[in-house]
């Protein structure tokens, strides 16, 4: 068996022990740790010759999400229905209250939505109060952006432009350098 698939075994062998670990928050279960003969480290519930012992104390648990509600019909993949409901809007790039060098002003500005974006829709970008450009990728580029702390959203806007979900105000302060000119020789 190739390393690929010994760690992906392994890793499965490790989630499925931790999910059953996670069945009873107080109890407290053996995990044993061994290396196989091309060096893998395997995990398992049962000891074997050479294994380690690993105690594991009130495991994380989590519950994944019902099929229905990762596998959507192909109508709402495509995003035909213009009235979807968005969860969220958010900015992902800059960070809230991050503060970063450029030179030459350069911000980028990224969003992501969830669910994903419909057809017909597209995000807008709001930059110190004043509406900017729209797009269906949610990634903006600004030039020459002034040093000093702005704020900025990002909306999901419909067809005729009518807001549908704003994010929060993301907040950064853009530091430039600022050079003084010298004054010329004999001046």
């Amino acid at each position: 068996m190739n390393i690929f698939k010994t760690n992906i075994l392994s890793t499965a062998l490790l989630a499925i022990v931790t999910a059953t670990l996670s069945v009873s928050t107080t109890a407290q279960t053996n995990v044993y740790k061994s290396i196989n003969k091309e060096g893998i480290v395997e995990y398992s519930d049962q000891p074997s010759k050479g294994s380690e012992e690993i105690k594991v104390k009130n495991p994380q648990s989590v519950t994944l999400p019902k099929g229905a509600d990762v596998f959507k019909s192909s109508e709402s993949d495509q995003g035909t229905d213009s009235n979807n409901t968005y969860q969220s809007i958010v900015i992902t790039q800059p960070a809230h209250d991050s503060a970063f060098n450029s030179g030459s002003g350069q911000v980028s500005i990224s969003s992501e939505t969830s669910p994903s974006l419909n057809n017909n829709h597209s995000i807008q970008l709001v930059v110190d109060g004043t509406t900017y450009n729209s797009n269906k990728s949610g990634s903006f580029s600004l030039s020459n952006v002034d040093r000093g702390t702005h704020q900025v959203q990002v909306n999901v806007i419909d067809e005729a432009g009518k807001v549908l979900i704003s994010s929060d105000m993301t907040t950064f302060t853009l530091h430039r350098t600022n050079v003084k000119k010298r004054p010329r020789k004999g001046s």
